[in-house]
């Protein structure tokens, strides 16, 4: 007697099959989205040298390096002020020649000699123009967090003030957005790394080495309320304030790495660090070597005008796992780990024209210019 020859599979076979397809797509699909991750991080390692060559090439035709901050005009409030772009046009503007946008600055330029007031944050086409260059694919952060829908040139990246509490404005003798005589007279701010307001350090001045010295960090979007990223306040100023005031801002809020919850994001009603890639402001333009990187970023009360002009501490940030990427004043880039050597954080940060050795460490080290010291990045 002859058996029918039975065709197909049983349930149980199949049920076998698709727990073998569903266990190597669990085992696939880390090793996809490492691989995609490791992609990203190489687009924005090649954003950061286009960022460093274009400082150098600058560098090549002013002898000179670019401003942190500057403009036709000066920051106080009042009309006078409407003819200027308000002297916060940021490193980012200044580059755009040497990262083939030369038609956009042109424009931009244009834009400003027409005495119409605008600025880098206003609603024009020119302040809503996106480039590559300047965005980490990595990055979240579409639209700001707190006006949502509202984007306009966004960065990823921010330039090195060093280790001291890096401001927009001076405040003293008076507030200077509050003065227009000495809004008025543009001075220079300053600080212990490379870059700051209406100051174009020669090469000369990074006296600590190019190859020991950061000038760009990534500083990544917050994309959402506080997030990694976003400034909060801390109460004090520049003579009573220590990172670690800062630091303890930054933990574990509601189950997710964040900000706790007793703290002051601010401003909260207003453009959040990194959607203004072109305006100047330290809040918006710079990074610090003081906290390690991927905690707190803090801006310290010391004024009454916009939390946007105040000194802080800008604290590199990134979407990578374990640390951020930087580059040096020699071009050259490298990732910093979480963990990197911050020295003594008890400590008030040194004044801006303190020719001392950085308390912060190995981080602190190299993000001075001048400071006497030549630290390497670990290995």
């Amino acid at each position: 007697m002859h058996t029918k020859r039975r065709d197909g599979f049983t349930l149980v076979e199949l049920l076998v099959v698709i727990a073998i397809i569903g266990i190597l797509v669990g085992l696939l699909l880390p090793a996809v989205q490492a691989a995609r991750e490791a992609a990203r991080r190489m687009q924005c390692s090649n954003n950061l040298k286009q960022l460093g060559l274009a400082i150098l090439n600058y560098e090549s035709s002013f002898k000179r390096f670019p401003a942190l901050q500057s403009g036709t005009g000066h920051i106080w409030g009042g009309s006078d002020t409407s003819a200027t772009q308000r002297g916060s046009m940021g490193t980012n503007y200044f580059l755009l020649p040497y990262l083939e946008q030369g038609a956009w600055y042109n424009s931009l330029s244009t834009l400003g000699s027409k005495h119409l007031g605008l600025e880098p944050w206003n609603g024009h086409q020119l302040y809503l123009q996106r480039a590559s260059v300047f965005e980490c694919p990595s990055d979240n952060g579409e639209t700001d967090p707190y006006q949502p829908g509202r984007t306009r040139t966004l960065t990823s990246y921010a330039y090195c003030t060093g280790d001291n509490y890096s401001a927009s404005e001076l405040f003293s003798p008076n507030e200077e957005r509050n003065d227009a005589g000495l809004s008025r007279q543009k001075r220079p701010i300053q600080h212990r790394g490379i870059f700051g307001r209406y100051y174009f350090p020669q090469m000369s001045s990074i006296v600590d080495g190019t190859s020991n010295t950061i000038a760009i960090a990534e500083r990544s979007r917050p994309h959402a309320p506080k997030s990694k990223g976003h400034a909060v306040a801390v109460a004090g100023n520049v003579t009573t304030t220590i990172p670690l005031d800062c630091r303890v801002l930054w933990g574990n809020a509601g189950g997710s790495v964040g900000y706790v919850a007793t703290a002051n994001v601010v401003p909260t009603n207003d453009t959040s660090p990194g959607y203004r890639g072109l305006a100047g402001n330290t809040f918006f333009n710079a990074v610090s070597t003081i906290l390690p990187p991927n905690s707190a970023v803090c801006i310290i009360m010391e004024g009454s005008a916009s939390p946007h002009w105040f000194p802080g501490i800008w604290t590199a940030t990134s979407e990578h796992v374990g640390g951020v990427q930087v580059a040096m004043a020699d071009g050259s880039v490298h990732f910093v780990s979480d963990s990197i050597d911050t020295g003594n954080l008890g400590v008030v940060a040194p004044a801006a024209n303190a020719g001392i050795p950085s308390p912060y460490g190995v981080w602190g080290a190299l993000g001075t210019a001048r400071a006497g010291e030549v630290s390497s990045l670990p290995e």
